[in-house]
C-alpha cells in the first residue's frame, strides 16, 4: 500500500512539473510562427572574396580568446598567496618542499617492496624458530 501511495505521489509530481521537459517558450513561438533563421557557413572557403572575411573573423576570435584568459594580477588575486601550481620560477610552498623530502623515500621503498621476493631467501630465520600454534 505504501509502494503504491509513494509511486502516485511521484507520478503526480512529475505530471505537474511536466514544463520543465517542454522546449521554452520562445522556441515555442519560433516553432510555429515557422522562423528559419538558421544560416551554414562552410568549413572551408574554396572563394577568393572570403580570404579577407575568414582571416578577420580569425582575429576577432583570437581578440575573444585573449580577453577570456586572467591577468597576472586575477591570477594572484584568486590563489592564496598568489602561489599558483606548476608556475614559473615561482616560490615553492610547504606542500612543495614536502614532495621533495617523501618522493626519495617513497622511490626507496618501492624499490625494496619489489625486490622483496627475491631477497626473502638469503634472509636467516633459523634462530627464530616456527611460528607459535596455539
Amino acid at each position: 500500500m505504501t509502494r503504491l501511495l509513494l509511486i502516485l505521489v511521484t507520478l503526480l509530481q512529475v505530471a505537474l512539473h511536466a514544463d520543465s521537459f517542454a522546449p521554452t517558450s520562445s522556441v515555442l513561438s519560433d516553432r510555429i510562427a515557422g522562423v528559419k533563421e538558421i544560416s551554414f557557413s562552410p568549413l572551408f572557403n574554396t572563394e577568393n572574396g572570403n580570404n579577407e572575411e575568414s582571416t578577420a573573423t580569425k582575429l576577432s576570435l583570437e581578440e575573444k580568446m585573449k580577453s577570456w584568459e586572467a591577468s597576472e594580477d586575477e591570477i594572484k588575486a584568486a590563489t592564496l598567496g598568489g602561489v599558483i601550481p606548476g608556475g614559473k620560477g615561482e616560490r615553492s610552498d610547504a606542500f612543495d618542499i614536502g614532495l621533495y623530502i617523501a618522493f626519495p623515500l617513497m622511490v626507496i621503498a618501492l624499490v625494496f617492496f619489489g625486490a622483496f621476493p627475491f631477497i626473502v631467501d638469503s634472509i636467516d630465520t633459523s634462530s627464530v624458530g616456527p611460528p607459535p600454534t596455539v
